[in-house]
């Protein structure tokens, strides 16, 4: 009798009230690879612009690439297989040189004015650079990037894909 009892106090706990609900859509899943062995992976990923969001593309290099080299590929803008599936850029082609200061926090530094730049275009960067940190066995332990351009300084940012 007892143990009827418990079950019956059980099955009123397990039934509280929350009624199911379907799916809801959130984006893709966020994606991390794994560094190659010797702690440097060999694609690269680079962020687009695609449908209106920061989405990343993956090209396979070969070798390692660092940040600098990183984001001043992405500033060539999406290759002409990327531009035909959708992928565009809000970023200016390069300038000059790009280069990454390890911080913290770590700073990106781009010869060209951030002001004019939408938030696309500062994703972009930003999360480019922490993709390229990570590839290379190298993390922001603040979880942020802080980028200056020849006009001003914007303050620490995250990677706001999807």
């Amino acid at each position: 009798m007892k143990k009827l009892l418990v079950l019956a106090v059980l099955l009123a706990v397990s039934a509280c009230g929350v009624k199911p609900t379907g799916v809801v859509s959130a984006g893709p899943a966020p994606t991390l690879r794994s560094p190659g062995g010797s702690g440097r992976g060999t694609d690269l990923i680079l962020y687009f612009v695609i449908d209106g969001r920061v989405a990343p593309v993956t090209r396979p290099t070969g070798t390692a690439v660092g940040v600098s080299a990183a984001l001043s590929i992405l500033l060539s803008g999406p290759s002409s297989d990327e531009a035909a599936e959708g992928y565009a850029t809000m970023l200016p082609p390069e300038r000059g040189p790009v280069a990454l200061s390890p911080g913290p926090p770590a700073m990106i530094n781009v010869p060209f004015p951030l002001k004019p730049l939408p938030p696309l275009a500062v994703n972009q960067l930003v999360c480019t650079a922490f993709a390229a940190l990570a590839a290379e066995g190298s993390y922001v332990v603040e979880g942020v990037i802080t980028l200056s351009g020849t006009d001003t300084q914007l303050p620490s940012l995250t990677c706001q894909a999807f």
